[in-house]
């Protein structure tokens, strides 16, 4: 749908895939590094930010009490400088077979509390264990967001696989790098075809570091979102599904 408003900007940008936190994954290293990627993602126009670290079996991963603790401590080392984020907590979690249960008994962080979670897979996995593992998260109970599907060798090599994931009841997490076409132009012809037909529910930054590629950036995405596709959609994807879905129990 090509409606768009090039001088169109969102109101709230909710990002709810970065690795923000320090020093508890690959993400930022340490407390300087996050405050930095904050004033990055504030003067680039996002207003909300869902913190997910990563969550594999068999690693040392951050309990969901010290990924509190740092988003609480962060925030207001954030606020005393000046950077008005609000953050708020989850997990990507890289799907393993005790996934269910670890979220049941509390190891694995929810997105904000909810029902809703953050799950990424390997990107040469086959998509019927793609299938097969999102019916199994669904199956319990638990509302799959899939990160990043643009990464998924099945999903670029046959668009149907993702129309699929969708009409299960699956929600798309696409990366703002890809929309802009930094990772890529297959990539970016790809995730531009899922936004047309709007198979997309969330865009986050996936944003590890504070210099480089992999820095919390949104402005240039956002524009070329308004300007190519309905206000509505976009105002949709950018904040409104975060809001109703991910944020809805919390004052945004």
């Amino acid at each position: 749908m090509l409606f768009g408003n090039n001088k169109k900007n969102a109101e709230y940008i909710v990002d709810v895939h970065c690795h923000i936190m320090p020093g508890i994954d690959d993400g930022s290293r340490d407390i300087t590094e996050t405050l930095e990627m904050l004033k990055i993602a504030q003067s680039e126009g996002i207003t909300h930010m869902i913190a997910t670290p990563h969550f594999k079996s068999g690693h040392r991963n951050a309990s969901p009490q010290k990924v509190k603790e740092l988003i609480q401590s962060v925030g207001k080392e954030a606020a005393a400088q000046g950077t008005d984020i609000k953050l708020y907590q989850g997990n990507e979690i890289l799907f393993h077979d005790e996934m269910c249960e670890e979220l049941d008994n509390g190891r694995i962080s929810r997105i904000n509390g909810t029902d809703y979670v953050l799950v990424e897979f390997m990107p040469s996995d086959p998509y019927q264990y793609i299938r097969n593992s999102l019916d199994e998260i669904m199956s319990e109970g638990y509302q799959p967001v899939i990160a990043h599907v643009e990464r998924y060798g099945c999903m670029v090599d046959d668009i149907e696989n993702v129309r699929r994931l969708s009409r299960m009841g699956v929600e798309i997490q696409v990366n703002a790098s890809s929309i802009t076409g930094d990772t890529g132009k297959e990539i970016k012809k790809f995730v531009h075809k899922l936004l047309k037909e709007q198979l997309v529910d969330y865009v986050g930054t996936d944003a590890h570091r504070c210099d480089g590629s992999r820095t919390p950036m949104m402005k240039e995405c956002s524009r070329m979102l308004y300007k190519k596709y309905d206000e509505g959609y976009v105002d949709s994807i950018l904040y409104g599904n975060a809001f109703d879905r991910l944020l809805a129990d919390t004052n945004n």
